[in-house]
C-alpha cells in the first residue's frame, strides 16, 4: 500500500465523519423547523442545483491551484455553512446554508480523488482503481456507522446539535489534511498549470468528455441513477420512522445498518470482477435495486421496507466504485479535477431534478409511490450499462496509454 493511498484513506475517512454525522436525522431536522416533504426536498435540490452551477469551475480551479489546497478550501467553506445551518430556522435561511455547503462541497469532488489518482501514479502505480475505491468505501463507511450512531443520540437530545458538531469535524479534518496530504504533479499537470487558465481549462475538461463516449454515457448514466436514488436518500428516514413510530436514536442504528450494507456491498467487488465484466455486474446490481424497491413501497411493515433501504445501499457500495474507476480510466491526468467534476455536475443535475419531480411526487402522493417511480426508473436505466460496457471494449484508457508511453520514453534522469 502506497503512502498515498493511506493518506486518502485517512482523509476521506476524516471527512465522511464530518458529514455523516448529521445523516440519519437531516430529514428530520429539516421536518421539525416546519418544512413540508416537498420544501425538505427542495433544500436539497438547492444543494445540487448550485452544486451543477460550480462543480466544474471549482474542478477547473483544483487542476490550476491544486487540488490539496481546493480540498482544504472545500472542509473550511463546509465548516462555516454547518455552523450556519444550526442557526437557520426558516425555509429562506437553510437555502442560504445549503448554497454555502455546496459551493464548499464542489471544491472537494473531483480535486480529492484527483490527488489521490495522480499521486498514486506518480508512485508509480498503474493498477486499476477498483480495489482502492472499494476499499475507501469500506474504510469510510466503518467511520460513518459511528459518527451516525453518535448523530442519533446527539439529536435525541437536541436535533440541532449534531450540525454544531460536524462543523468542527470539517475544521478538523482540513488541519489533518494540510498536515498530511503532499502534492504530486506530473510534469504535464505542473505545465498545464502553468499555462492554462481557469476558463480554457473548464472549457477542454467539458470538450474531453463530450468527445469520449465512454465518459460521456458515464455522465448521462450517473444522471439517471441520481434522478431515482435521491429522492429516495431524503424520504427513507421519514418513512422508517412513520413505520416504527420511535425518535432520531432508531435512525442512528438504521444508519448503521445502512452503512454495513454499503460496506458489504464494495467487499464483493473483487470476487465479482474476477467472474464478470464490470458492464454486467453493474447491470445487475441495477436491477436489484430497482426491483427492492419496488417491494420497500408497498410493503406496510418494518422488515421488507428496511430490506429495500438495505439492497439500495448494497447496490450503492458495489457500484460507486466500479464507476469511479472506469471515469478515471478515461481522464488525462492535467484534467482529472475538472473531468471528475463534469461527473459530479451530472450528479447533482439529475439528482436536482429528481428531488423536485419525484419530491412532488411524495408530498401529494405518498413516500410509497414516489419510491414506485424511483424503482422504474432504476430498472429502465440498468441496461444502459451493457451499451456502456460495449462503447468501453472499443476504446484504450488513458492509464494504459500512459504505461505504455513510460516503457518507450526516455526517463527525465
Amino acid at each position: 500500500m502506497t503512502r498515498t493511498e493511506r493518506t486518502y484513506y485517512v482523509v476521506w475517512s476524516f471527512y465522511c465523519f464530518a458529514w455523516s454525522f448529521l445523516m440519519p436525522v437531516y430529514p428530520l431536522f429539516l421536518l421539525s423547523r416546519g418544512l413540508d416533504l416537498f420544501q425538505i426536498n427542495v433544500v436539497l435540490a438547492v444543494f445540487l442545483i448550485t452544486s451543477f452551477l460550480f462543480e466544474v469551475p471549482t474542478g477547473a480551479l483544483a487542476d490550476l491551484a491544486g487540488r490539496k489546497t481546493t480540498f482544504l478550501l472545500s472542509c473550511f467553506m463546509r465548516m462555516a455553512a454547518f455552523t450556519l445551518y444550526f442557526f437557520a430556522h426558516g425555509f429562506a435561511d437553510f437555502l442560504v446554508a445549503e448554497g454555502v455547503d455546496a459551493v464548499g462541497n464542489t471544491l472537494a469532488n473531483g480535486a480529492l480523488d484527483a490527488w489521490a489518482v495522480d499521486s498514486m501514479r506518480a508512485e508509480g502505480a498503474v493498477q486499476s482503481t477498483d480495489r482502492f475505491f472499494a476499499r475507501a468505501q469500506m474504510i469510510a463507511r466503518t467511520v460513518m456507522i459511528a459518527s451516525g450512531l453518535a448523530g442519533g443520540y446527539l439529536a435525541q437530545r437536541n436535533i440541532a446539535l449534531p450540525w454544531l458538531v460536524a462543523a468542527a469535524s470539517f475544521g478538523l479534518t482540513g488541519l489533518v489534511a494540510a498536515a498530511i496530504m503532499r502534492e504530486h504533479a506530473a510534469p504535464r499537470v505542473e505545465a498545464a498549470r502553468r499555462n492554462g487558465s481557469l476558463l480554457r481549462t473548464v472549457r477542454n475538461g467539458l470538450a474531453a468528455v463530450r468527445r469520449t463516449p465512454v465518459m460521456l454515457s458515464l455522465c448521462l448514466l450517473t444522471a439517471l441513477l441520481a434522478f431515482a436514488v435521491m429522492p429516495f436518500q431524503m424520504t427513507w428516514q421519514p418513512r422508517m420512522q412513520t413505520l416504527t413510530g420511535e425518535g432520531a436514536w432508531l435512525m442512528g442504528w438504521i444508519w448503521a445498518v445502512v452503512n454495513l450494507a454499503a460496506i458489504a456491498g464494495a467487499a464483493l467487488i473483487p470476487r465479482l470482477l474476477d467472474q464478470y465484466r464490470r458492464e454486467y455486474v453493474l447491470t445487475v446490481a441495477t436491477l436489484t435495486r430497482g426491483s427492492m424497491l419496488a417491494a420497500a413501497a408497498i410493503a406496510t411493515t418494518v422488515f421488507p421496507a428496511l430490506m429495500g433501504v438495505l439492497m439500495m445501499e448494497i447496490g450503492f457500495g458495489l457500484t460507486e466504485p466500479l464507476l469511479q474507476s472506469w471515469m478515471n480510466e478515461h481522464i488525462e491526468p492535467e484534467q482529472r479535477a475538472t473531468v471528475l467534476s463534469v461527473r459530479a455536475m451530472s450528479f447533482t443535475l439529475g439528482g436536482g431534478a429528481g428531488l423536485v419531480c419525484i419530491g412532488l411526487a411524495a408530498r401529494d402522493l405518498g413516500i410509497p409511490i414516489a419510491w414506485g417511480v424511483s424503482a422504474a426508473l432504476l430498472v429502465l436505466t440498468a441496461p444502459g450499462f451493457l451499451l456502456l460496457g460495449r462503447q468501453a471494449r472499443r476504446v484504450r484508457p488513458a492509464v494504459v496509454r500512459d504505461s505504455a508511453a513510460a516503457k518507450v520514453l526516455p526517463s527525465a534522469g
